[in-house]
């Protein structure tokens, strides 16, 4: 039986030049994680690779369908369909696709020093739990390489590296990319609009009995249903907003600190104060002169 290393067919593929790998590695803007190769073999009979010394860079193998298998540190594990591994370099491995159900695999090769906080991720298949976002997944693998295929110059080196670590944290954090899509801005909750509304009002003097009765609910209920879902007072919440953007006033604008306490509804300068210092650790002078520009 043939084994093939590349050259299938529909298959796309993208090996950087050597000076700019060596330029990426030194380049400040780009040398946290940087892409060596990228590619796509669709339907990938007889594919096999073994590298008994490994290789220099990390190794991504996403199966978008069919089967195969992965050998790293003396272990064979089958690789299916919505699993990824990341192959670590300097360890000997070997892969290939399944003869009955061929893979089609994406996969890169990456570089950079911030590849070692992977450790721990690696030489291991993961399945991707939330199989409906494969599609937006190999859409943003899509993009890194045809901004690659349309130029090597400095700034679609940059854009294609700065996608590879958000395609990186799709798999890695399945869950949390799969819910950031599936909401709106502020979802539509009673919870996520009440938020949304102290944050269009957080210069207004609101109580809980305005923000309760703005959604027809009593106080302690809406109390309750926020505590539930926030795991804090409503207040504490509305308080918290206030003090964020006055940490931003104090830094960035030369307002008084009672000008600042009034424009964001405090009454009382020194209950601001207290306030704050209960939020951030210091008064707000001691916050503006460690901070402020």
């Amino acid at each position: 039986m043939a084994r093939i290393k590349h050259g299938f067919q529909g298959q796309r593929m993208i090996i950087l030049p050597f000076y700019l790998v060596d330029g990426m590695e030194r380049d400040s803007m780009m040398n946290d994680r940087f892409i060596h190769s990228l590619g796509y073999f669709p339907k990938a009979k007889h594919h096999y690779i073994n590298r008994p010394t490994g290789c220099a860079e990390y190794i991504f193998i996403y199966c978008a369908d069919g089967k195969g298998w992965v050998e790293c540190r003396g272990v064979r594990h089958r690789l299916i369909e919505n699993q990824f591994v990341i192959l670590s370099p300097g360890s000997a491995h070997s892969y290939g696709s399944c003869a009955d159900d061929p893979w089609s695999i994406y996969w890169i090769h990456f570089k950079g020093y911030k590849s070692a906080l992977l450790e721990g991720k690696v030489d291991t298949p993961v399945s991707v739990t939330r199989r409906n976002d494969a599609e937006k997944r190999t859409k943003l693998f899509d993009e890194m390489y045809n901004v690659l295929n349309n130029s090597f110059d400095r700034e679609a080196l940059t854009y294609a590296n700065l996608c590879l670590g958000y395609f990186l944290g799709t798999v890695l954090y399945p869950d949390i990319y799969g819910a950031a899509h599936e909401n709106v801005k502020y979802g539509t909750s009673v919870v996520n609009l009440a938020t949304h509304y102290m944050n269009e009002n957080v210069e207004k003097r609101l109580k809980l009995t305005d923000i309760a009765g703005y959604f027809g609910y009593s106080a302690s209920y809406f109390n309750r249903l926020f505590r539930k879902s926030m795991k804090c007072a409503p207040m504490e919440y509305f308080n918290g907003l206030k003090i964020r953007r006055a940490s931003y006033e104090l830094i960035n604008t030369s307002r008084k600190i009672n000008e600042i306490s009034s424009k964001l509804g405090f009454d009382d300068p020194y209950y601001f104060s207290r306030i704050f210092k209960k939020n951030t650790g210091m008064s707000p002078l001691q916050y503006r002169g460690r901070n402020g520009k």
